[in-house]
């Protein structure tokens, strides 16, 4: 494709990416979750809520690389599947106007057609995405991307929370609903209009690229990318053992208003917006894996850290980290994928990871809401002030292991410079600190150059 091309179909990526921004803010697992408690369901329904429609829909990636393979295009599978997506929120707004329980029911209903149309989309997108982007860039460009995404989707959440709270101090929680869904589908909409925008660089299917899930699992003990999946569908279950109950905890037992609730939620999104192009810089010097590595272990040490307080102020400091920690997880796992895998198999490949990806998201939020209904808060040795800390000690335990385990089995794809951990953050640190020094010296120079050619025009036009 010509350059020209690529340019203004990689401008519409990031537009829709920022009107997509602005549905997630508005909705999604935040506001849902909230809406199924407002909606009378129980923790654990909530749990159900925000594991079983994700997994579910990740089903749904399945037909995509048949369908690419037989009619050998993308962009109208990401196109008719996001459409769909903006669609859901239709029968998601119409639960809040149906008697219980028949509400949550619907609401859930109306949540996994959102995740199987949002799934059913991804690995057509990730295709092309990966054709449009070079390899050289890929950590810049979806940085800079997703820092903006999250700077819309932390705006439209602070409208959204401070909304709900005004609508449900004047008595209309349920009008404050269903104003934030339609909102959601409006976005939803908007963003489906830029992805039409874009072009789609020719796709060619050979046979060689087709194999089936069993093949894919079956080449686990030789093949990098299988035990890179794995890992990363571990991390998945292990991190939402607790975190599916996250929500109810700070609603139910931390008592935390709508203004609390979009606080701490916030605070993740406003970290990632500075956290990603960070990540996305060391990712392309030094690797995807050493940032998995080094993010994996502070996903990993974050259910401890809850167990310090419940206090406000202690979550937003955890979210600050979380933040910092999954927006270079998540970033390095989506390039790993473009690293190991040529561009015919991109769509399989993404498929296949995101279905065991999800599948983790199940395992670990089914089992957490189970867990939470006999989670014990006698353990002889101490007294837990909640159940819910029960699950965070196992997800901890969990998330350790995983990182223990896996992460000397994979192996870095590209190559990379030999450096240790601590060097290479304490560089990159120090690089990216110099080059913030630097944008603000340049800001400066620019206004008082500017300044003295005013002065100097001023004197001109005020001489004799």
């Amino acid at each position: 494709m010509e350059k020209p091309t690529v340019e203004r179909s990689l401008d519409a990526s990031i537009k829709d990416g920022t009107a997509y921004a602005v549905m997630a803010g508005l909705g999604e697992t935040s506001y849902v979750g909230a809406c199924a408690l407002f909606l009378e369901a129980s923790p654990s329904q909530v749990a159900l809520l925000v594991t079983i429609p994700l997994f579910l829909g990740s089903c749904a990636q399945l037909l995509t690389p048949i369908l690419i393979e037989r009619t050998g295009r993308r962009k109208p599978l990401f196109v008719g599947g996001s459409l769909v997506q903006a669609l859901a929120w239709i029968p998601m707004g119409g639960a809040l106007f149906l008697p219980a329980p028949w509400g949550f029911w619907t609401l859930f209903a109306g949540f996994v057609l959102f995740f199987a149309a949002l799934h059913f989309t991804v690995p057509a997108w990730t295709s092309v995405m990966g054709d449009l982007v070079p390899a050289r860039e890929r950590g810049r460009f979806f940085g800079r991307r997703s820092s903006l995404c999250f700077l819309l989707q932390l705006m439209a959440m602070i409208v959204s929370g401070a909304g709900l709270a005004i609508y449900k101090g004047a008595g209309h929680e349920k009008l404050g609903y269903a104003v934030v869904f339609s909102g959601a589908f409006v976005a939803r909409l908007l963003s489906v209009w830029y992805l039409n925008r874009m072009e789609e660089p020719p796709y060619v299917s050979r046979a060689q690229d087709k194999f089936t899930l069993w093949q894919f699992l079956a080449r686990l003990p030789e093949s990098n990318f299988a035990k890179f999946v794995i890992f990363v569908s571990c991390m998945n279950a292990s991190a939402h053992f607790a975190g599916a109950l996250f929500i109810p905890y700070w609603r139910d037992q931390l008592q935390y208003s709508y203004v609390e609730l979009m606080t701490v939620t916030s605070m993740i999104v406003l970290t990632m917006i500075v956290a990603l192009p960070f990540w996305g810089r060391v990712a392309d010097r030094y690797g995807n894996k050493k940032v998995l590595k080094v993010t994996a272990f502070g996903i990993a040490t974050l259910p401890a850290l809850w167990l310090v307080s419940g206090h406000i102020a202690w979550a937003c400091v955890l979210q600050v980290w979380s933040g910092i920690a999954w927006s270079g997880f998540n970033q390095s796992v989506s390039n790993f994928l473009f690293d190991a895998v040529s561009p015919p198999k991109r769509a399989r490949c993404t498929a296949y990871m995101q279905l065991l990806m999800n599948l983790g998201v199940l395992v670990g939020g089914v089992a957490g809401a189970f867990a939470i209904k006999a989670m014990p808060v006698d353990l002889g040795f101490a007294t837990l002030p909640y159940p819910f800390w029960g699950l965070l000690i196992l997800s901890c335990l969990f998330r350790f292991a995983t990182l223990l385990f896996f992460i000397p089995r994979f192996r870095e794809v590209r190559e990379v410079p030999q450096i240790g951990t601590a060097r290479m953050l304490v560089q990159s640190t120090r690089e990216a600190a110099e080059s913030a020094v630097d944008l603000v010296a340049g800001f400066v120079r620019s206004d008082n150059e500017e300044e003295e050619r005013a002065g100097v025009r001023s004197d001109s036009a005020g001489g004799p």
